[in-house]
C-alpha cells in the first residue's frame, strides 16, 4: 500500500502540474487580450474563450476584476479548479486545489510624436506612393477616436531643408526675404542646443541644386524645384486630427536635397518643453487643439512618452545656398556650398553627418524613443551602407531600426505603431 500511494501520488502530482501550467497559460493569454484598449468583447467572455481548449474548463471558477479608464485598462483574473485525484484518495486526499492569478495592463500615457519623412527627389516613382500609403496607415493607427485626446503628432516632411510654413516662420520672427518657402538657416551650434531662438534668423533662399547645368533636366513626376520645400510640404504642428493629417500627407511633394540632420533637429525641437509659449499662441489661434496647451511636456514627465520616427531612403547631403538669391529658382549653376559663419566651415557631408549624430545623442539623453527606417538602402552603395549604420546607431536600440528592402514600408510603420502601443503582462 505505501508503494502504491507513492507511485500513484507522483502520477497525481504530475497531472496537477500539467493542469496548473495549462490553466496559467490560458489565463495569461486571455488576460492579455482582455486588457487591450481596443478590446470590445466582454472581459469574462474573452477570458473564457482562451480556456475553451481545456478538458476541465467547465469546472474552472473565474474571478475577474477590471479597472478601465480612458488611457488605462487593467484586468486581474484569478482562476480556481479542484483537480480530482486518482490515487491520493487512498490517504484521504480526494482533490488538489489549483489557484492561478494573472494581471495585464495596457497603459497609454500621453504620447507626443514627431514623424520625419524624406520627400527628396530620390523618392520618385513607387517609393513616393508607398511612403504616402505607409505614413497614412501609421496616422490612422496612432490617431483614433480613442487615442486622439492624449496623442499629438508633428509631421516633418523634408528635402534639402525643412519648411515651417509662412505662419510659423513669421510667428518665430524670422528675417523674411521672400514668400516662396519658409526655411530657417541653422548653424552648427544649433544642433547641440535645445529650442533655438530664431528671432531675426536668416531665411534660406529659394534655389535648387537639381538644375546644375544649362541642360535643365526634366523633373520627376510630383517633384518641384527648390532646396527648401514650399508650404504644400511644410511642418504640421501638434495635431490629433486624423483627417487633416492624412490630407496633409496626400499633398506632400518631392523637393531637392536630403537634409536629414535638419529634419531630426526640428522633430526634437517640437518635443521640447521650451516650445510651450509658441504652442500656447497656436492654441489661441485655433491652430493646435486646446487640450494640448500644456505641451510639450517636460522630458522627465513620467506620464508622457516622446517618440521620434525618422524615415529616409538616402544619404545625408551637403548644405548649399544660392549664389544669387534674386535669380529664378531654376537658374542654372546658381548654388554654392553653404558656409557656416559660426565656425567658418563649409556644410560638407562630413559636417552634416556630425549634426545628425549630435541630434541623435540629444534625443537619447532626453529619453526620447527613437525609431529609424532605412528605405531601400543598398549595401552595394557605400554612401547608403554608411547611412544604414548611422540610422542603426541613432535608434534607441538595434531593434528600433528597420531595414526595408522592398516596397512594403507599411510593415515597418505598423510594427512601430504596435511597439508604441504594446500591452505588457504585469503579473
Amino acid at each position: 500500500m505505501p508503494m502504491l500511494v507513492l507511485a500513484g501520488g507522483a502520477t497525481d502530482m504530475a497531472r496537477y502540474e500539467a493542469h496548473r501550467a495549462q490553466l496559467q497559460d490560458g489565463v495569461d493569454r486571455g488576460v492579455l487580450a482582455a486588457a487591450s484598449l481596443s478590446q470590445t468583447m466582454n472581459v469574462q467572455s474573452t477570458i473564457s474563450d482562451y480556456l475553451k481548449t481545456l478538458s476541465f474548463k467547465d469546472d474552472v471558477t473565474l474571478s475577474v476584476t477590471p479597472n478601465v479608464a480612458l488611457n488605462n485598462r487593467t484586468i486581474t483574473v484569478t482562476a480556481d479548479y479542484e483537480m480530482p485525484t486518482g490515487f491520493l484518495p487512498l490517504i484521504g486526499i480526494a482533490s488538489l486545489p489549483i489557484h492561478v492569478v494573472a494581471q495585464a495592463q495596457e497603459r497609454r500615457s500621453n504620447v507626443e510624436m514627431s514623424l520625419m519623412l524624406d520627400f527628396s527627389g530620390s523618392m520618385a516613382g513607387s517609393k513616393y506612393t508607398s511612403l504616402k500609403s505607409a505614413a497614412t496607415q501609421f496616422v490612422q493607427t496612432m490617431i483614433t477616436p480613442q487615442t486622439a485626446s492624449y496623442t499629438s503628432l508633428n509631421i516633418v516632411p523634408y528635402a534639402g531643408q525643412v519648411s515651417v510654413g509662412q505662419t510659423i516662420f513669421d510667428a518665430m520672427q524670422g528675417a523674411r526675404a521672400h514668400y516662396n518657402s519658409s526655411c530657417f538657416l541653422l548653424r552648427r551650434p544649433d544642433y547641440a542646443a535645445g529650442l533655438i531662438n530664431l528671432a531675426g534668423r536668416e531665411q534660406i533662399p529659394h534655389f535648387t541644386k537639381w538644375n546644375d547645368t544649362n541642360s535643365k533636366p526634366t523633373m520627376p513626376a510630383n517633384m518641384n524645384p527648390a532646396w527648401c520645400p514650399s508650404d504644400d510640404t511644410s511642418i504640421t504642428f501638434m495635431s490629433n486630427n486624423q483627417t487633416d493629417l492624412v490630407n496633409k500627407i496626400a499633398g506632400y511633394k518631392m523637393y531637392d536635397g536630403t537634409g536629414t540632420a535638419i529634419a531630426m533637429k526640428w522633430g526634437l525641437m517640437l518635443l521640447d518643453p521650451a516650445l510651450r509659449p509658441l504652442i500656447m499662441q497656436a492654441v489661441q489661434h485655433n491652430m493646435v487643439p486646446a487640450n494640448f496647451a500644456g505641451r510639450p511636456a517636460d522630458f522627465t514627465d513620467g506620464n508622457t512618452i516622446k517618440v521620434l520616427v525618422l524615415m529616409t531612403d538616402g544619404a545625408i547631403t551637403e548644405q548649399y545656398t544660392a549664389l544669387d538669391p534674386t535669380k529664378d529658382v531654376r537658374a542654372p549653376n546658381n548654388t554654392k556650398l553653404l558656409r557656416d559663419t559660426s565656425y567658418n566651415t563649409d556644410q560638407s557631408v562630413t559636417e552634416t553627418k556630425k549634426h545628425f549624430k549630435t541630434v541623435c545623442q540629444m534625443a537619447r539623453t532626453n529619453n526620447v524613443l527613437v525609431f529609424t527606417v532605412g528605405f531601400q538602402l543598398r549595401d552595394s552603395n557605400a554612401g547608403e551602407l554608411a547611412m544604414k549604420n548611422e540610422l542603426r546607431a541613432c535608434a534607441t536600440s538595434t531593434s528600433h531600426y528597420y531595414d526595408v528592402q522592398g516596397l512594403d514600408i507599411a510593415t515597418a510603420f505598423r510594427s512601430i505603431a504596435t511597439t508604441i502601443q504594446r500591452v505588457k503582462l504585469t503579473q
